[in-house]
C-alpha cells in the first residue's frame, strides 16, 4: 500500500511549530484506497467502547472485535502497513527534531517496537527489562471513532505516554456540512493569568472545561476533510478537543498513535 507522505515535517502541506508541532499532508492515499476504505469502515454495531465524557464510541486494537474486523478486509492491510517496523521507525525520524525540543522526551532514544498491546505478566517484565537498559517499547495505537449529534470531545492534552497522534477523517463525500467537525488546537491566552498547561493529562471535566476556555483560544481548526492526514506531537500545551455539534450527522475517524509502553 503506497502512502503519500514526505521524509521531512517542512514538506508536508501545514506545518505549524509552536506552541506545539501540527502536519497536515492532503491526498495521502489514492482516491480508490481512501473510498475503499470508507465504504469499509466498521458498523458502529460492533463498537465496544464509549466515554461517558462526551459520549464518543470507539473500537480500537486492545479489543478482540478490532481483529475480527480487519481479517480478510482492507483495513488489515492498512493496519499491517502502519504496523510495521519499517514505517513507525519512519514516524520516530519524522518527528525526532520535534522531540528534541520537549523536556520531558529529550532521553527518548533507543527504543524497541512491540506489535500489540499486551498486559500480561510477561509483557510487563519485558517492558520492565527494557527500561533497565535506557530503552523504550513503542506500541501503535488503532482507533475507530464515531461521534453523533451532541457529542463532543473535552479538551485535552493527551496522555503523558503518548508520542505522535495521527487523524484520517472520513466525511460522507466531503460534504459542507462536515468540514467544522475537525480537531481543534488551543493556545493560552495572551492576557491570561491562569496556566492550564500539563504534561499529564486527562479529559477536563465539565467545570474544569469551563475554566479552560476561559483561558485558551483556538489558534488552528483542522478541517474535516476527507483522504487527510492530521499529525501532532505531544507536550505540555497540545491541547485539543472537538466541539459538539447539533447537525444529524455521522462524524467517523480514524486515530493512529505512537505510545511507549
Amino acid at each position: 500500500m503506497k502512502l503519500n507522505l514526505p521524509n521531512n515535517l517542512n514538506d508536508f502541506d501545514e506545518i505549524i511549530h509552536s506552541p506545539f508541532c501540527i502536519f497536515e499532508k492532503k491526498n495521502f492515499l489514492s482516491n480508490e484506497i481512501f473510498d475503499e476504505l470508507r465504504k469499509k469502515f466498521p458498523d458502529e454495531k460492533i463498537f465496544p467502547g464509549k466515554h461517558q465524557n462526551g459520549k464518543k464510541i470507539f473500537l480500537n486494537n486492545k479489543h478482540e472485535e478490532f481483529y475480527k474486523f480487519i481479517k480478510d478486509n482492507i483495513w488489515g492491510d492498512f493496519y499491517n502497513h502502519f504496523n510495521q517496523k519499517k514505517f513507525i521507525v519512519y514516524l520516530i525520524e519524522l518527528i525526532k527534531p520535534e522531540l528534541e525540543k520537549i523536556e520531558n522526551r529529550k532521553k527518548f532514544n533507543k527504543y524497541l517496537i512491540t506489535k500489540k498491546f499486551s498486559q500480561n505478566l510477561y509483557r510487563k517484565l519485558i517492558n520492565k527489562l527494557v527500561r533497565l537498559i535506557n530503552f523504550d517499547t513503542i506500541r501503535i495505537g488503532f482507533e475507530f471513532s464515531i461521534m453523533k449529534k451532541n457529542c463532543y470531545i473535552p479538551p485535552h492534552c493527551d496522555t503523558e505516554n503518548k508520542l505522535l497522534s495521527l487523524m484520517i477523517y472520513f466525511p460522507k463525500n466531503n460534504v459542507e456540512d462536515y468540514l467544522d467537525l475537525g480537531t481543534n488546537f488551543y493556545s493560552k491566552k495572551t492576557d491570561s493569568e491562569t496556566n492550564m498547561d500539563i504534561w499529564k493529562s486527562e479529559y477536563l471535566d465539565i467545570q474544569n472545561s469551563e475554566k479552560f476556555y476561559e483561558n485558551y483560544d483556538v489558534f488552528y481548526k483542522s478541517k474535516f476533510e476527507e483522504n487527510k492526514l492530521v499529525g501532532f506531537i505531544k507536550n505540555e500545551k497540545s491541547w485539543h478537543d472537538v466541539s459538539q455539534f447539533n447537525n444529524d450527522i455521522i462524524r467517523k475517524s480514524l486515530n493512529i498513535n505512537l505510545y511507549l509502553d
